[in-house]
């Protein structure tokens, strides 16, 4: 695991600037947590420090290597050591649970099919899933289909785990098992990256919040930081939510 280092990244969607010559630290084993409005950048800059999005300007080092100048396959080896909790699930549809579960130790592992079902058994106990993973994900409620992306996320163990606001629109029951299982993770030192709109949940968690503002972060800190910040802008998100 490394120190992630973003600095000047600017994100241009058509005319629109999504991410404003945005700068942050994130130290090794943290547990970093966005806040802010819908539309603020949350996913965007998660997805960014992901990997998964590009940048107009700027860089995104990690451990001090700057992962916008990767090539096809430095970038697949960084995806290896990472795990994405998508916010809408994102599942396969015309695909079993069980084969959204194993596309990446298909795609990255020589596994016998034995070894990846125990793999992946095993992360789905830990969940609480216990659906027949030989159905297509159709048939889950939302919280179901939450878990089934949290074990694909985790299954094979990364160096660092993405939520994209991964309590939005499940029930209090689910909203309480997944807020369980970030717990585990944070007390494994897991260098994680969350971005929600659940402020309390945030305060705490979180290492460190950033509170991002149309493509800015307008201030960064530990959560006594924030809670006692004087910043009226900062203030008044606080107070406002």
């Amino acid at each position: 695991m490394a120190n992630i280092y973003i600095k000047d990244v600017t994100v241009r969607f058509n005319k629109s600037v999504v991410i404003d010559k945005l700068t942050e630290r994130l130290s090794d084993g943290d547990f970093y947590v966005m806040l802010g409005l819908s539309g603020s950048g949350k996913t965007t800059l998660l997805k960014i420090i992901a990997g998964l999005a590009f940048v107009s300007s700027g860089s995104v080092e990690i451990g001090g290597e700057n992962i916008v100048k990767y090539s096809q396959r430095q970038m697949l080896d960084y995806h290896r050591c990472c795990g994405y909790v998508f916010q809408n699930a994102a599942l396969i549809s015309n695909m079993s649970i069980y084969e959204n579960l194993s596309l990446y130790y298909n795609y990255h592992t020589d596994l016998s099919e034995k070894d990846i079902y125990l793999k992946i058994k095993k992360f789905l106990d830990y969940v609480g899933f216990d659906n027949d993973i030989s159905q297509r994900p159709n048939i889950l409620s939302a919280g179901e289909k939450m878990l089934v992306n949290i074990v694909r996320a985790i299954s094979h163990e990364p160096e660092y785990i993405f939520w994209d606001s991964p309590l939005s629109n499940l029930d209090t029951h689910y909203q309480n098992r997944v807020k369980k299982i970030i717990l585990d993770f944070k007390k494994q030192k897991k260098t994680m990256v969350l971005a929600t709109g659940d402020i309390d949940f945030a305060f705490s968690i979180a290492d460190k919040i950033g509170i991002l503002q149309k493509g800015r972060i307008i201030e960064s800190g530990t959560p006594g930081d924030i809670k006692n910040s004087n910043y009226s802008p900062t203030r008044e998100f606080i107070d406002n939510e």
